[in-house]
């Protein structure tokens, strides 16, 4: 049987943490009125990906390197670690010899994951101090996304141009299985009981779905108002919702958590990550490519308003 943790599907009152790539900063923002309160720079190229500590005291940001997936001369192997309260950047994690960091789940007993794209490992740090306590193999050269299960037992890779999801046994802290699918990736879900992992097509706008009881596919759902691949994909953290995004064109769609019903936002230019109000019948969804965020409202598939925030501001979070 599978618990429900909300330690992955984080939201808040307190406020806005927002992770500015385009401009390189850390913004936070007012949780009502969206305003930026404070900004942070100076910070090694490129903030990159977001993660908030469980008693939401510190975020985490990988420090990506200056390029994009395939184009990344310059590696960075750093996180930096954000002080929630403070609003100040109080010190960075090391990853290296391990390049690129990028997604981070929290496993169970505060175990931070961390995928390192151009390593092609996962590593499991003390979220204390930052040291590096394991490094997992996810069977190939390159790493993206990364899930882990409530209880803390699995944990899901997609590496992008890799056709497969690698399934990685966190107590044995070795690959289990293969799960192999048709196209290469660009995205990965899981819902908040963990039942189910949705996969994001990289080729053409469709989704699969993995059980995670046998680590099966046992679906395929066709994105009907997207014409290009999407990227994004995030469960609210009710379950009531699924929320996939395009960075290929202005296309959102919301989809209920059995993934039916399909409705269609249009967004901004560049549409990426986004954070689910507390009550998980709103959502900010950023717009990468056009410096702005889109409040939407879920159960009437509305866009309510569009704030202009940063130069390019690819996840954020409330906390």
């Amino acid at each position: 049987m599978l618990t429900y943790s909300d330690r992955n599907f984080t939201s808040g009152t307190e406020g806005v943490i927002a992770i500015d790539k385009i401009g390189n900063k850390v913004l936070f923002l007012d949780p009502t009125t969206y305003v930026v309160t404070r900004s942070l720079d100076g910070f090694a190229s490129r903030v990159h990906e977001l993660l908030i500590s469980e008693d939401h005291t510190k975020a985490f940001v990988p420090i990506y390197g200056d390029g994009i997936h395939g184009e990344n001369p310059h590696p960075g192997h750093l996180i930096a670690v954000i002080d929630l309260k403070d609003k100040r950047h109080i010190g960075d994690f090391s990853t290296s010899p391990y390049e690129a960091p990028h997604c981070m789940r929290w496993g169970s007993e505060r175990r931070l994951y961390c995928i390192c794209e151009n390593s092609g490992v996962v590593l499991e740090m003390n979220a204390n101090t930052g040291a590096i306590e394991h490094v997992l193999e996810v069977g190939s050269n390159k790493g993206h996304r990364i899930e882990v299960l409530p209880d803390g037992s699995k944990l899901y890779a997609e590496a992008e141009e890799d056709a497969f999801i690698s399934v990685i046994d966190l107590q044995a802290r070795k690959r289990s299985k293969k799960i192999s699918l048709p196209s290469e990736l660009d995205g990965l879900a899981m819902s908040p009981d963990g039942a189910t992992v949705v996969v994001v097509d990289g080729k053409k706008p469709v989704l699969y779905t993995i059980d995670t009881g046998g680590d099966e596919v046992s679906g395929q759902v066709a994105l009907a108002h997207h014409e290009k691949a999407a990227q994004i994909a995030r469960y609210s953290p009710s379950g009531e919702f699924l929320v996939v995004t395009s960075h290929e064109e202005p296309r959102g769609t919301i989809l209920a958590g059995d993934l039916s019903n399909q409705r269609s936002i249009t967004l901004g230019e560049g549409p990426m990550d986004m954070a689910f109000l507390p009550d998980s019948m709103m959502v900010l969804i950023a717009n990468q490519n056009d410096g702005t965020v889109c409040v939407v409202d879920l159960r009437e598939a509305e866009v309510l308003r569009t704030v202009h925030l940063g130069a390019g501001i690819e996840t954020l979070s409330f906390y």
